[in-house]
């Protein structure tokens, strides 16, 4: 008998969609952050796409702070910088607001340079503390980690390439496409090979069920 038949699995619902909610604003965000730094100029004021970004982060950490049991203790957070990934997200974000509205005033460089590395780290603690959930057998495979951070600037690349496209900044547009493009190919490719490595590793039936379900939505659309 395997372990997949000693154990039967269940589908966790403590990561409702508050988490979500902070895990797609801060992935979206941070990769508009990102962009922004490499798009600015004369005809795409930085501060345009900065907003965005630094607003959807917000969002996304005042949806993890509604989830909090106890809100007004959400300070609390900031007193396990050795163990926690949640703690050292949470302390990346005011020098990461900091940073942004800088840049913003300021009107960019250096400063959106320094904010989009503060996103890039800011979206990587928000993958570890998806893999460091080991209780959950879809969030402990190594390769998670790639793949949330390849979903997240897909996520961003896929918002301004429409936002863009609305406003009519074409040669912005036709840059964020490709990469868009670019950011899809390799998330697919990641997708297969975390899907693989949850095989490999005999995740729950179940586990592998649910991630089946989605990957038509996720890949071929």
């Amino acid at each position: 008998m395997n372990a997949q038949d000693q154990i039967k699995s269940r589908r966790q619902t403590n990561w409702d969609a508050r988490a979500a909610g902070n895990f797609i604003g801060g992935g979206s965000g941070a990769a508009v952050l990102v962009f922004a730094a490499l798009l600015a100029g004369p005809s795409l004021p930085y501060y345009r796409l900065a907003c965005v970004g630094l607003v959807l982060i917000a969002l996304g950490l005042f949806c993890v702070w509604m989830e909090i049991g106890r809100p007004w203790r959400a300070l609390n957070v900031f007193r396990h910088a050795h163990t926690s990934w949640m703690t050292r997200e949470a302390l990346i974000a005011p020098p990461l607001f900091l940073s942004g509205a800088i840049g913003i005033w300021t009107g960019g460089a250096p400063w959106s340079w320094i904010t989009a590395l503060l996103a890039l780290l800011f979206l990587y603690c928000q993958a570890r503390m998806i893999n460091a959930a080991k209780g959950i057998p879809a969030w402990r495979a190594s390769r998670i980690v790639a793949l949330f951070l390849a979903t997240g600037l897909t996520e961003g690349a896929g918002l301004l390439t429409l936002g863009l496209s609305l406003a009519g900044v074409t040669p912005q547009a036709n840059w964020m496409a490709l990469a868009l493009l670019v950011l899809l190919i390799v998330r697919a490719v990641l997708w297969r090979g975390y899907r693989k490595q949850l095989a490999d590793t005999a995740a729950p039936r179940q586990t592998l069920a649910v991630l089946d379900e989605i990957e038509l939505v996720l890949i071929k659309i």
